[in-house]
């Protein structure tokens, strides 16, 4: 029946995911045979029901759980019992836990909590978890502690014992004597940490709950302001599962049997073990549950704000500060980092309408936490996030005091934050610039180091480059085309330079390795991979402008679509190519490759040979799979050049072996930008941007950027 309930659930929270948009995700150890015991943190209501189905539909588990006497009412009462939930005031209850633990037939999720923790505030005082609410201040229970240790005694007391000697159940009000047959020798008990994290936690009024009010007069009352934030949770927010290592409850029992040497069987002993392990083993589990929530952007904002040295509040020192704190987490070990903060955070200082921040300012703003002075300028209330409110409306007044609480307690991100927060802004910014500078060459040598035996050289032809003075404002971040490597630019950057220009040419993962390299990335990873360079010169840059050859200059376009630029420049840059092997013929091989994989057969082609210009460079055969990541690039530029506002120069050979030169009057057609400039120029070859020719590439860069400062500098 439980399992019936269960899997009717999942069609119930089906239909609640795809009507609500409510998302839900789980990372961690793989779960341990037999049966565990889940002991988790609880901030929400619909935990009860949700967790299970969960547990079920991500681990393929049946777990069971405690739920509070006041929801088993009505239809909802109903569909617990049936899903297995018990009620707290259930007299058996311990009973039936135990029972379960010793047969296995079901897990069971516990929260020592014992309520929902709305305001977070929780503290290890002398390694001892407590929690500070309303309903409770110190120490959590530690019933399920006790009920875990009772059942792996007994079940070490039936192997221990002889076959025909009763068992005595450790209940709390009965002792019923035990079918020993119904013990599982074969397992043991594992206790599992799982850490809940929400993300986004906003407050507001939405349909539903309207609907709710309108309908029972709701308004004013604790539910409400449950269902204020509990609904918003349920429909667009994630609720993110994290399963800790499981410990066997028998190494608790095992660490005390080897200091003590009397018999099993001595009852002094199970009091003893039950006294001194129901501590430690809800200690343990709940530095774990605590320390592997999922960390996001919301604890990194509100701890920046919170350690920030001024209470003055300028919006682009508030994101270099955070984006600092967000990419250094990686050095504490162990981290439950939310995906956001791994890869892609460079859009935090590229795009002025970053969602999570401006999220985030707007919360800050509707709770007073931030206000405007007179003069437009931010400033922090920091005495808000040290009030006191009121337990039941915590979630709803000050929901980043509550961010703040879950993090706070963790010392070694508190620690780096309070640190990073001495940097001034300019001091940031050039320290991003440095990180990423590093970081790029990390990827290139590690890279690298899978095809050759010897690590690669600063002047290597895939080695990412920097020309780079501090006294120059304006900076270009240029990108090689596909198989192509930044020395393919490199007598552009050294001309750009020389007069005042600072340039990075950033290396696309894949490129000036190895063409085996190539396999294993994805348009995805290349557009990362400019967007991260961008960031890097517009920490240190007053003008930035982006552009790149070939592909590369596709990736420039498919940036100027979405931030702030001063200017973008696309050099023979494909919307159609010239190639029909490469157009028609690679395509349908890709197709034809793909479909008998799926056979486990071999595809008739996998390399295409690639006669190029510039063998000392560019690769001279390239895989089949990845032409497919370079057409995805091409088919999301020519859906995104309306949006491009800003100046654009169109550089483009006008007999290109390569690239059709109906590419670079589609970009030019297609741009928004009041100020753009086509120039095409009698070239046979594809690479003219060295060799033959040069100069004139070059000086049509170069004028470009002047006139467009020019401009700048007239307005």
């Amino acid at each position: 029946m439980l399992k019936l309930v269960l899997y009717l659930s999942s069609v119930l929270l089906y239909v609640i995911k795809r009507l609500s948009g409510a998302n839900f995700t789980t990372s961690g150890e793989a779960l341990p045979e037999g049966p565990v015991l889940f002991l988790a943190n609880h901030f929400t209501r619909f935990e009860t029901f949700v967790v299970p189905y969960l547990l079920f539909n991500k681990r393929g588990r049946v777990a069971r759980s405690l739920a509070d006497d006041t929801v088993f009412v009505g239809l909802l009462g109903g569909y617990m019992r049936l899903a297995g939930s018990v009620s707290t005031k259930n007299k058996l209850r311990d009973c039936i836990i135990a029972d379960d633990f010793l047969s296995g037939k079901a897990d069971w999720i516990i929260y020592p909590e014992g309520h929902m923790v709305k305001n977070k505030q929780i503290s290890f005082d002398d390694g001892e978890f407590c929690i500070h609410t309303s309903e409770r201040q110190g120490p959590v229970h530690t019933g399920a502690s006790v009920l875990a240790l009772k059942a792996e005694f007994m079940r070490q007391k039936v192997k221990a014992s002889d076959e025909n000697k009763k068992i005595k159940r450790f209940c709390s009000d009965t002792a019923i004597d035990i079918d020993r047959t119904k013990i599982n020798q074969d397992v043991t008990l594992n206790v599992v940490p799982l850490s809940i994290t929400y993300y986004p936690v906003r407050p507001g009024e939405n349909k539903f709950l309207l609907w709710l009010d309108k309908h029972f007069n709701l308004r004013g009352t604790r539910f409400f302001e449950e269902l204020e934030i509990e609904i918003n949770l349920l429909m667009d927010a994630n609720m993110h599962l994290h399963f800790g290592k499981g410990v066997p409850v028998e190494k608790y029992i095992q660490e005390y049997k080897d200091e003590y040497t009397g018999s099993i069987e001595d009852q002094s002993f199970s009091a003893g073990l039950f006294d001194i392990k129901r501590k430690q083993i809800i200690n343990d589990a709940m530095k774990q549950v605590y320390g592997n929530m999922q960390v996001n952007f919301d604890h990194i904002f509100i701890l920046s704000l919170v350690t920030m040295p001024s209470l003055r509040v300028c919006p682009s020192y508030l994101k270099t500060l955070i984006y600092k704190n967000a990419r250094e987490l990686g050095k504490i070990d162990g981290l439950n980092l939310h995906p956001e903060l791994k890869k892609g955070l460079f859009k935090l200082i590229l795009d002025k309408s970053y969602e999570p921040f401006t999220a985030a300012i707007k919360l800050a703003e509707t709770q007073k936490i931030l206000f405007q002075d007179c003069e437009g300028k931010y400033l922090f209330d920091k005495s808000l996030l040290e009030k006191t409110y009121n337990f039941n409306k915590i979630r709803v007044e000050n929901t980043l005091q509550v961010i703040l609480n879950e993090i706070k307690w963790q010392r070694d991100i508190v620690k780096l934050a309070n640190y990073n927060a001495t940097y001034k802004e300019q001091e940031l910014r050039i320290d991003n610039f440095e990180h990423i500078q590093h970081q790029d060459w990390n990827y290139y040598e590690k890279e690298y180091l899978k095809y050759h035996d010897t690590v690669p050289d600063k002047k290597s032809v895939g080695a990412p480059a920097l020309w780079f003075d501090e006294k120059n404002s304006v900076g270009l971040v240029f990108s090689h085309g596909y198989m192509a490597a930044p020395a393919e630019a490199k007598k552009l950057a050294e001309y750009l330079f020389e007069r005042g220009i600072n340039v990075y040419l950033l290396r696309l993962r894949g490129h000036g390795t190895d063409p085996e390299a190539l396999k294993h990335v994805t348009a995805d990873d290349w557009e990362l991979d400019f967007g991260r360079a961008f960031t890097m010169m517009r920490q240190v840059c007053d003008k930035v402008f982006i552009g790149g050859f070939s592909t590369g200059g596709l990736l420039a376009l498919l940036h100027a679509a979405q931030y702030d630029v001063d200017g973008v420049i696309a050099i023979n840059s494909a919307l159609k190519l010239n190639n029909l092997q490469v157009s028609y013929i690679v395509p349908t091989l890709q197709a034809f490759n793909e479909m008998i994989s799926h056979l486990h057969a071999k595809g008739i082609k996998e390399w295409v040979d690639n006669d190029t210009e510039n063998p000392a460079v560019n690769y001279t055969k390239h895989p089949l799979a990845s032409i497919a990541q370079m057409e995805k690039v091409m088919t999301r530029v020519d859906k995104t050049l309306k949006k491009i506002t800003e100046p654009i120069l169109v550089l483009q050979g006008d007999k290109d072996p390569v690239v059709n030169p109906k590419s670079a009057h589609l970009i030019y057609d297609h741009v928004s930008s009041s100020m753009r400039k086509l120039v095409l120029v009698p070239r046979e070859n594809h690479i003219i941007v060295t060799g033959e020719g040069e100069d004139e590439i070059f000086e049509s860069v170069h004028r470009f950027i002047e006139d467009v400062l020019t401009r700048i500098n007239r307005k």
